[in-house]
């Protein structure tokens, strides 16, 4: 099990760490693990090769580090959008409980669908990224299920990552657009 290295001490140190951990995580979602090298995360924090090697024990470490700053910010956005759902009625968010469910586990519009899904399937190479992905789903799985709870709609968050990621994964491939491949699945789902 990979254990992140105690805080440094001094602010210019945290902010240093902090940079460094942020160019990490966002070379891992846009290019996938094998993109997350000492030298690549110093250019992208805009730091000295050595400061990588300094704070961090190894590229696993900072690989662990980068996919818990990643999985954190889709547990943000998917509690944000529970947030959202808790303060509708049950008849209101059975209505929109289809868009809610799509903006909880899906990416924004600031990430390529394309990219999200290849680094999440690359992560499999990566097994410090992995364990960081697997710890960060049950908060995930919880905000999407309270989703699901206040529109009362039978279903799992399982049930729903499998088809959010599955359609897109399908849709990804076959050239369709993604957010309409997915939205069929789940009106299919919770429709039927």
């Amino acid at each position: 099990m990979t254990k992140p290295l105690a805080k440094p001490k001094s602010l210019k140190a945290q902010i240093t760490r902090t940079s460094l951990v942020l160019a990490a995580a966002a070379l891992l979602r846009e290019r996938g693990p094998e993109a997350v090298t000492y030298r690549k995360v110093a250019e992208w924090a805009g730091a000295a090769s050595s400061s990588v090697g300094y704070y961090f024990d190894s590229v696993t470490d900072l690989l662990y580090e980068a996919g818990c700053y990643n999985i954190e910010l889709w547990i943000a956005r998917a509690e944000k959008v529970a947030q959202t759902a808790d303060a509708m009625d049950e008849a209101e968010c059975r209505e929109r409980v289809v868009s809610l469910l799509m903006d909880a586990c899906l990416p924004d519009d600031t990430v390529t669908m394309s990219a999200h899904y290849a680094q999440l399937i690359a992560s499999a190479e990566a097994p410090a990224v992995t364990e960081a992905y697997r710890k960060g789903r049950e908060a995930l799985d919880a905000a999407v299920d309270r989703i699901l709870v206040r529109a009362s709609v039978n279903l799992t968050p399982a049930v729903v990552v499998a088809l959010v990621d599955g359609g897109a994964v399908k849709a990804i491939s076959e050239g369709y657009e993604v957010r309409d491949i997915v939205r069929s699945l789940l009106e299919a789902a919770i429709n039927r």
